[in-house]
């Protein structure tokens, strides 16, 4: 089952997030890993789009710097666990496990065969155009990532720090006023 509205999980995120929200892994990024999860996920059988666009959510958000915060991932494998105890994010056991997973190994420079796990870290490396890198193409766990027209979409939105608004809608997230700070719709 699909937990439709995330907006009190979005709020209780940026609530506890250390970092610039405008920053480089900020929501801005986490919007754009969700664009590129959910093309991900459509072109990859198998992959679960609902925990890719958890992952975008949360894979940072436990970050305490901007820089290669070694353990990040881990504490955002932590966050999933108190939220999924707290009854905020509403998941089975076992897709609760698979974002764990997910979170947890992100920073690692893996690749994984599970679908939906390919889907989450592919998602973030295709963002690294925001730091003007290419995706090491050895590290891409998902034919749909070496797919030029997906990896050329999501290189141009990392490039112009593109501020994703369907998900931000989603989310609940207004848009960022010129210069100002992400903050959550009231």
């Amino acid at each position: 089952m699909e937990q439709s509205d995330l907006r009190p999980l979005v709020t209780a995120i940026l609530a506890e997030y250390r970092l610039d929200v405008d920053g480089l892994h900020g929501p801005s990024h986490w919007l754009r890993v969700r664009a590129n999860g959910i093309a991900l996920a459509r072109a990859t059988p198998g992959s679960d789009v609902h925990l890719v666009e958890l992952f975008a959510l949360l894979h940072d958000a436990a970050r305490y710097d901007d820089d290669f915060d070694s353990g990040h991932g881990e504490r955002a494998a932590e966050l999933v666990r108190r939220f999924v105890d707290t009854d905020l994010l509403k998941l089975s056991t076992a897709r609760a496990e698979l974002l764990v997973v997910a979170c947890a190994g992100h920073e690692h420079g893996k690749v994984s065969s599970d679908p939906t796990i390919g889907c989450c870290w592919d998602a973030d490396r295709l963002d690294l155009s925001r730091l003007d890198r290419r995706p090491i193409a050895a590290l891409l766990s998902t034919e749909a990532a070496a797919r030029a027209g997906l990896r050329a979409r999501a290189w141009k939105r990392g490039l112009a720090w593109e501020f994703e608004r369907e998900g931000a809608a989603r989310w609940g997230i207004d848009d960022p006023p010129a210069g100002g700070a992400v903050r959550p719709s009231p």
